[in-house]
């Protein structure tokens, strides 16, 4: 078994194998054919319970025409011919819309059938490009396409309460960083509430930097736990609806 990570949304895998001796689990009916593997995918969220009838879309790396859209079973799984000679990123569906939750190991002109499980947790994404001037509440100018798409995705889902949480690396003192985390929150909150969300379905909140994701000692790290996240409070109430 290889563990895969893509920031902080683990996705685990089998290496494609190359004969056809496999488990039935991941033969299911089909069989590979001239120009396709074949795949099967397992996905959970984090507490290891099956995410039945959720969409997954692969594109391909090197050519996106090569793009697939499929569903899992109630069981949380789904089996498919896959093109062989690339790899591929895969878009989970989240409150937001789609959102990048793990890569495929490269699919061989070789692979035959093989398995992966997709880890992810649809009601907690971090909206990853979403940036901030430095020690300021004041956005940068890049962040605003991924804020828009974030609000189209909640305008989808409107049974959805959202937490908009802001984290921070650790320079500074705790106090600043907690400021600045509720601050940089505020700022989405006020900017989806003037794009039409409901200031009802929205609260912001700041927690500095006291739920790192990275270590703190390096830049890459420190840049890892400035982020937006957002959380969605009643996730018993609400199906989660994406659409191209």
């Amino acid at each position: 078994m290889k563990v895969f990570r893509f920031g902080y949304l683990p996705v685990l895998g089998v290496v494609f194998i190359t004969n056809l001796v496999v488990a039935p689990v991941f033969a299911r009916d089909l069989l590979p054919n001239k120009t396709h593997a074949v795949l099967t995918v397992t996905y959970t969220n984090n507490d290891d319970v099956p995410q039945g009838h959720k969409k997954l879309t692969f594109v391909g790396q090197n050519d996106p025409q090569k793009k697939l859209t499929v569903t899992t079973d109630a069981e949380g799984e789904v089996t498919f011919h896959i093109p062989r000679e690339e790899t591929y990123t895969i878009l989970c569906e989240s409150v937001t819309g789609p959102f990048e939750c793990g890569t495929t190991p490269y699919v061989s002109p070789t692979a035959s059938t093989g398995g992966i499980t997709v880890v992810f947790d649809d009601t907690r994404v971090e909206l990853k490009g979403v940036n901030f001037k430095a020690g300021s509440a004041e956005l940068e100018p890049e962040s605003i396409e991924i804020l828009d798409a974030a609000v189209a995705g909640i305008k989808k889902n409107p049974q959805a309460r959202i937490e908009i949480q802001g984290h921070t690396s650790s320079e500074g003192d705790d106090q600043f960083n907690q400021t600045l985390s509720e601050q940089r929150a505020y700022t989405v909150f006020l900017y989806m509430v003037d794009k039409g969300i409901d200031r009802g379905r929205l609260s912001a909140s700041g927690y500095g930097s006291s739920q790192p994701k990275a270590s703190n000692s390096t830049e890459a790290g420190r840049k890892k736990n400035r982020r937006i996240e957002l959380r969605v409070l009643n996730e018993d109430e609400v199906p989660v609806e994406y659409t191209n």
